[in-house]
């Protein structure tokens, strides 16, 4: 009876182990069950009749790369907000356009004459060329920004500069002043994911503000320092301290060229101190500064402080002298700068790949004239073109949209392309990597669908690549607009489309 007693018991036990694993959120897919189109249709379908998508827009297209067969077709001609999957559109047309291989270009430069005891008479300038990547150790290739600085001082001495009477100039004039794209909303400006693309970039145009957070929740949270020093900068700082392990919930509010910023929100109890990051004031300007520094501290003393050609045309002092190259530092190529964009949706990126079209298609460092070269592009290879509405290259803009058939028809012409496997590598991989690192665990998406995400406020989309069972290359494209609930909810809904579409036949 001990014996029986124990087996049943075991037995019991084992039963409520699986009974529980099957309540969990982890979703697991039975492996040898294919779906069929007809079922994958049908849910799709499903979906967008749910209640959630009840005041909402639903979108979804897949299609074979290969024979162009159109898989699954629900609202494709529905022009509708992506978000940052717009960034697939703009990286794509920035590597037909330029080629996988292009380099941004930062020029040293001086006027004025150097005398034969290493006194320059007149300023150091910083050209800078657009490069997202300058300063910024994430990308592949690219040195960080004390590497970086430590290296023009080099090249500063290289070239028989001792002594500087001038100032430091950081000349970003390859873009336009007015940085900030049409439809930005206010609550995103200032913060790290906010910051526009600069004709001169430098450590993705962020600095951390650092906090003490107070010893219990509803304390003051108090600013310690920022990183790199922003000193003129004024902090209103209306932090609190939140629950232990609550993360960043702050927010910095200010706009380019300003010093006065406001801070909101929490930061958790329990810790020493705390980080969030925000955008530049002006990042042309630190770059100045942060060369300035370098080069005093390195033995070649600068008499004026840095400034910037946009400063100094506004006080109607801009040298027009003829300026002599010292060195030109070139940035990864830009499939490592692709690569970057999609994986971890760097808005600047993307901002700076949409100017820098505008630059060499209309000789126009402009959001505007980035805009126009991406349409006129896509429009000559043969691209339904209705209903696209591009307001800037990230998505950050609500004005930006776009329909199902011209997305999936882009990501299918890039798909035979030359420059293909680096903008394929470039998208994230559900459950795995990057933005999609949570996405389809344990459904047949996980390790299969690639895809670039996009999300803003009651906006959520993803578009990209998986393959079938047989192998074969498909392109989808999924969007949902305005949809009523927290956006885990529909997110699960596509998560189990996702897993659907990947065990087609």
């Amino acid at each position: 009876m001990p014996f029986r007693r124990l087996v049943r018991n075991g037995l019991f036990a084992l039963f409520l182990v699986c009974a529980c694993a099957q309540t969990s959120e982890t979703k697991v897919d039975p492996p040898a069950a294919p779906t069929s189109l007809a079922g994958l249709r049908a849910e799709v379908a499903r979906v967008g009749e749910d209640s959630i998508l009840k005041y909402g827009s639903w979108a979804v297209r897949i299609l074979n790369v290969k024979s162009g067969e159109v898989l699954v077709d629900h609202n494709s001609r529905r022009s509708m907000v992506i978000a940052s999957n717009l960034k697939t559109v703009t990286t794509a047309t920035a590597m037909a356009m330029l080629g996988e291989n292009y380099q941004f270009r930062t020029d040293l430069q001086y006027d004025g004459q150097l005398r034969p005891d290493g006194t320059l008479t007149g300023n150091l300038y910083i050209r800078g060329g657009g490069d997202p990547a300058l300063g910024a150790s994430r990308t592949r290739g690219a040195m960080p920004v004390n590497e970086l600085t430590s290296l023009w001082v080099a090249k500063v001495k290289a070239a028989g500069i001792k002594r500087i009477s001038g100032m430091v100039v950081a000349d970003s004039d390859i873009f336009n002043d007015n940085v900030i794209p049409g439809g930005w909303n206010w609550s995103d400006i200032g913060n790290y994911y906010g910051s526009p693309a600069f004709g001169l970039n430098i450590n993705d145009n962020q600095y951390r503000l650092f906090f003490r957070p107070g010893a219990k929740a509803g304390e003051p949270a108090r600013i310690l320092r920022s990183d790199p020093r922003m000193d003129a900068m004024d902090f209103v700082n209306e932090v609190f301290t939140g629950a232990p392990g609550s993360g960043d919930n702050a927010y910095i509010y200010g706009v380019p060229y300003t010093d006065l910023r406001y801070v909101q929100g929490t930061v958790p109890a329990g810790v020493a101190e705390f980080s969030i990051k925000g955008a530049m004031t002006d990042p042309p300007l630190t770059c100045a500064q942060m060369l300035y520094d370098k080069l005093q501290s390195g033995g070649v003393p600068v008499e004026k402080l840095p400034s910037t050609t946009r400063l100094l045309r506004q006080r109607k002092a801009l040298p027009a002298a003829q300026r002599t190259d010292i060195y030109t530092h070139l940035s990864p190529p830009l499939k490592e700068i692709v690569y970057q964009t999609n994986l971890q949706s760097m808005n600047l990126y993307a901002e700076a790949m949409l100017k820098i079209l505008g630059v060499e298609k209309f000789k126009d460092g402009t959001t505007v004239s980035g805009t126009m070269a991406v349409e006129e592009f896509w429009r000559q290879q043969g691209i339904n073109m209705g209903g696209f509405f591009m307001r800037d290259g990230s998505g950050l803009s609500r004005s930006n949209s776009l329909t199902a058939i011209t997305l999936t028809g882009i990501l299918q012409y890039a798909a035979n392309q030359p420059f293909f496997p680096a903008y394929y590598a470039s998208f994230p991989v559900a459950g795995v990597s990057g933005t999609m690192t949570s996405v389809g665990r344990g459904t047949a998406a996980e390790g299969n669908v690639r895809a670039k995400t996009g999300t803003i406020e009651r906006v959520t989309s993803y578009s990209g690549y998986f393959r079938a069972r047989g192998g074969e290359l498909m392109t989808f494209a999924i969007i949902a607009n305005d949809y009523d609930g927290e956006s885990k909810a529909i997110r699960w809904k596509i998560e189990k489309i996702m897993g659907m579409m990947a065990k087609l036949p």
